[in-house]
């Protein structure tokens, strides 16, 4: 946009309106929240083309009466403004700005100078290095920092432009209410749902279940994150994490290749600040002995001699047999049980320092997150404690640890003997049913809430926190089984849910609109995957549910479709092959065009829920 144009649909008035407004307040003040406050309520109603977002108004540091303001609507787009006396001389942080434009000052507004110049950047979230200018130089109170001991629901946004500023403005909500800052509003996993801009670019989407198929790349959702935490003057800090750096392979020679691939995706999330690794391929089950067909003794004994040299084998017998006390519980492994720990365990160990160790030659201050949740076990106190102090023994410790607690992802936990048998079908848990019926009286939650309980005490001891993954659809009873177990200490993480939501709204239109037949589309395509066996043994499942229905949201979605709540998000990263018209973008493209009504509708969804969360993790 040229600047005859941009000031044009800015509107001269508004622009002026804009100045005097500023000028006026800022004469005599710094740009403090205080000040930031006063603009907000001065300015309320009355600008009708543009929306100032005041809380990110930033003073420029090389001149004081310069300040940058962003606002939103000029062609959907947000633009930084630079408001400068006449005196000033140009930004060198944004050479390439638009002169838009030299505004008269009348009244109070004017000061000691009677004339503002204006200029424009566009500050949209694919405007990545503005954004980083504004962040690294003018004010880096929006950057991301790490967690710590904090608690957060980590809000995993496949539509970033969407979630995001209703995840900020939850927040908001919750820190008014609660005094909590539990943000963490910027997480994906970064070799799933998202990848590299290289390999998004590749993508046809002819393969739902590749990389990506969010078609947010790592380092657009980083700067997303910047620009809807400036957009919605959140100074309070957050946490950006790059989630689940997902190791795969059958063979030595794959899973090397999956490491570099993932090595490749930690250099594209430079400036995250948690990082979460899975490297659960490499757990040797057999030497569980809940493993259908485990291991004797002797076989364990000849692969831990084989896996580690003399002397990591004494460290180890000696390190791992002490006590360790966690909460009211003393914990003392037993030679077989270390034995079988470092079996199960060690390669993976092993990986996640090499991962730990990239992650660092790439970024500053980060959390580590090394995930046991994606195993096949359920995980028990002894197997954290084996694998915390590993880590934190040999130099990488992890500030966050996310257990297996059997939660399966967009569904309620069972609440009964009978729903939890079904549940546990066909899952390495051999423990559970009898536990729950012997000891808590076939109650599914009292038995959870034993479990959490221990682990949580288990994460406190190594100075961590306990991160629940999969945490989507939960009932508002096992929120507040977990906010107990934690006192409140907890890393919640949500993603798949706020775009069910989404797609609860375009289901929710009526038939003719084509926004309800665009999300028919997305179903039917699913199907058509599924028939062609694209997802696993997972398609199947496809044929069981004959109405596309993603269930009651406040219910777990146990009475949907739980193919399509699974597996629909995935058409986003496809393309809508049988639209009327023939056009044939990505359901991604077209979704980024919805209108502001409906916008605004996940949006209040979005906010609503996390808020909800936050209501019951209590603690």
């Amino acid at each position: 946009m040229n600047p005859a144009s941009l000031e044009a649909t800015l509107r001269s008035e508004e622009i002026t309106g804009l100045a005097e407004l500023l000028f006026a307040q800022m004469e005599s003040h710094p740009a403090t929240g205080e000040a930031r406050q006063r603009l907000a309520a001065g300015g309320a109603g009355r600008f009708e083309k543009i929306t100032p977002h005041w809380g990110a108004l930033a003073a420029d540091p090389d001149h004081p009466r310069a300040y940058f303001l962003p606002v939103e609507g000029v062609n959907g787009r947000t633009w930084l403004l630079r408001l400068a006396d006449a005196e000033s001389p140009p930004s060198r942080h944004f050479p390439q700005s638009l002169r838009i434009g030299r505004v008269p000052l009348a009244g109070a507004a004017a000061g000691r100078g009677a004339t503002v110049v204006v200029d424009a950047t566009p500050f949209s979230s694919g405007d990545w290095d503005a954004l980083r200018t504004f962040a690294a130089e003018i004010d880096r109170v929006f950057l991301p920092r790490p967690q710590g001991a904090l608690p957060a629901i980590a809000v995993g946004n496949r539509h970033p432009e969407i979630s995001l500023p209703a995840a900020f403005a939850a927040f908001r909500e919750i820190l008014i209410s609660t005094g909590r800052n539990l943000a963490s509003t910027v997480q994906l996993s970064a070799t799933r749902e998202m990848t590299t801009d290289e390999a998004l670019a590749a993508r046809d989407g002819e393969t739902p279940t590749a990389a990506g198929h969010t078609r947010v790349s790592i380092r657009h959702l980083f700067h997303a994150g910047l620009w809807a935490a400036i957009r919605a003057g959140w100074r309070e800090g957050y946490t950006a994490e790059a989630d689940h750096f997902i190791i795969t392979g059958q063979t030595p020679e794959e899973i090397a290749h999956s490491v570099e691939q993932a090595k490749e995706a930690i250099r594209h999330a430079a400036g995250y600040t948690k990082f979460t690794t899975d490297t659960s391929r490499l757990f040797l089950l057999e030497a569980d002995p809940r493993h259908p067909a485990p291991w004797p003794l002797a076989a364990v004994e000849e692969q831990f001699q084989r896996l580690f040299p003399a002397e990591e084998q004494s460290w180890i017998l000696d390190e791992f047999t002490k006590p360790c006390a966690c909460g009211e519980t003393t914990y003392r492994l037993s030679r077989e049980e270390v034995l079988r720990l470092a079996v199960k365990f060690g390669a993976s160990l092993k990986l996640n320092e090499e991962l730990y160790d990239t992650i660092r030659g790439y970024t500053g201050a980060f959390d580590f997150e090394p995930s046991l949740d994606e195993a096949e076990t359920l995980t028990t106190p002894e197997e954290m404690i084996f694998y915390m102090q590993w880590l934190r023994a040999r130099g990488r410790p992890a500030q966050l640890v996310p257990p297996n607690l059997g939660f399966k992802k967009r569904q309620a936990y069972p609440e009964t003997g009978a729903d939890l048998e079904r549940y546990a079908a066909h899952k390495m848990w051999p423990e559970l049913l009898p536990r729950a019926g012997r000891d808590f009286q076939g109650n599914p939650l009292a038995e959870l809430a034993w479990r959490v309980r221990r682990l949580a005490d288990v994460a406190r001891y190594f100075s961590a926190t306990l991160s629940i993954h999969s945490g989507s659809g939960k009932q508002a009873g096992v929120l507040e089984i977990i906010g107990a177990a934690t006192a409140g200490r907890v890393n919640y993480k949500i993603s798949g849910e706020l775009q069910l939501q989404l797609f609860d709204v375009l289901a929710e239109q009526p038939p003719e609109s084509p926004w309800r037949r665009l999300f028919e589309r997305m179903a039917a395509r699913c199907n058509r995957f599924a028939a062609q066996g694209a997802f696993g043994e997972e398609s199947e499942l496809a044929a069981r549910y004959p109405t596309p229905y993603l269930g009651d949201a406040a219910r777990g979605r146990t009475d949907g479709n739980l193919f399509l709540v699974f597996w629909l998000g995935n058409m986003v990263g496809s393309r809508d092959v049988e639209a009327p018209d023939g056009d044939a973008r990505f359901f991604k493209e077209k979704l980024d065009e919805l209108p502001p009504p409906l916008v605004e509708e996940v949006r209040r969804r979005n906010s609503r829920y996390i808020q909800w969360l936050a209501s019951h993790l209590r603690g």
